[in-house]
């Protein structure tokens, strides 16, 4: 071959598995967060029952919820999916609009009950990007909320959406009392085992829409999306009594331990992580300050 002509190459650029595109459902808000479902050409059910393709842990899905369905391709190539609501008791919601039957639009989002998924239709390299975005979602071993790393992840979007359409959000930062003399009197293993039950019952006291971490050694750290300050404060004493109210045992020594918490909310305390978590952190102090077992608001 000549040195000086180029190589041609019959075939389309489409052919390129880089060009490749597919549609996905991707965890925007919930338990899950981050997690994708790619959808098929098969139809997929959605919901909280143990038969369903794409499964939601979230009681106000129905079992099975609502349905995607394959419907060809458009001009451009891109994959068609229709949603279709199965009756379920609390609705399939589309942009914030219930729906009984939708084609989706690449970015739209679907709630149901209270987990938001957004549709997308992604080449592989935006395919990876999301995969590596997932890949930093990671949870605390101990207690299984999220990293604080991860939190801000989600944080983020969320705070982004809740500011757009002037809905509140709220943040709960919380310190265990005392805590240190847990470890000292009964041992680190007692101090995990406490960890890790505060987390499961920070996990029962907030709904699946709102997203909790382990913000490092004995702080935690919980967004609530669309709560007002006094919407945040009932949850905050939820948490709190629980707390309160329940005995830590392991290896038949039985205590008690108590929790502290600061509030504040978006947008009046901040339009930011950090403002919002450093108002919050500042009535976490003060709840410290003024004895402990308490909740304070920003």
């Amino acid at each position: 071959m000549d040195a000086g002509r180029t190589l041609i190459i019959r075939g389309s650029p489409f052919e390129d598995p880089e060009n490749e595109r597919h549609a996905a459902l991707i965890v925007f808000r919930g338990l899950e967060i981050g997690r994708d479902f790619r959808l098929r050409k098969n139809p997929m059910v959605i919901g909280r029952g143990e038969d369903v393709h794409i499964r939601l842990p979230d009681e106000r899905a129905s079992r099975r919820h609502a349905q995607v369905d394959f419907h060809g391709t458009d001009p451009g190539g891109d994959p068609i999916y229709r949603l279709r609501d199965l009756e379920s008791t609390n609705h399939t919601f589309v942009e914030g609009r219930e729906i009984h039957a939708v084609d989706l639009k690449d970015g739209d989002k679907i709630q149901i009950g209270d987990t938001v998924l957004k549709f997308v239709v992604l080449d592989a390299i935006e395919a990876r990007f999301h995969a590596e975005v997932r890949d930093r979602i990671s949870y605390d071993q101990l207690t299984g909320l999220l990293t604080k790393e991860s939190l801000y992840v989600a944080f983020e979007q969320e705070l982004e959406r809740c500011l757009k359409y002037e809905l509140p959000l709220s943040v709960l930062m919380m310190d265990l009392d005392r805590f240190k003399s847990v470890n000292d009197t009964h041992g680190h293993l007692m101090g995990s085992h406490v960890l890790a039950e505060v987390g499961e019952i920070i996990r029962r006291c907030i709904r699946s829409a709102d997203v909790s971490a382990r913000y490092g050694g004995e702080e935690f750290v919980t967004y609530l999306a669309e709560t007002d300050q006094p919407g945040a404060r009932l949850a905050a004493e939820r948490i709190r009594t629980s707390i309160e109210e329940h005995t830590f045992v392991l290896d038949d020594v039985s205590i008690g331990v108590h929790i502290s918490i600061g509030v504040s909310t978006a947008p009046q305390h901040g339009a930011s992580i950090m403002e919002l978590v450093g108002a919050a952190d500042a009535a976490l102090y003060r709840a410290k300050e003024t004895g402990r077992n308490r909740v304070c608001l920003a």
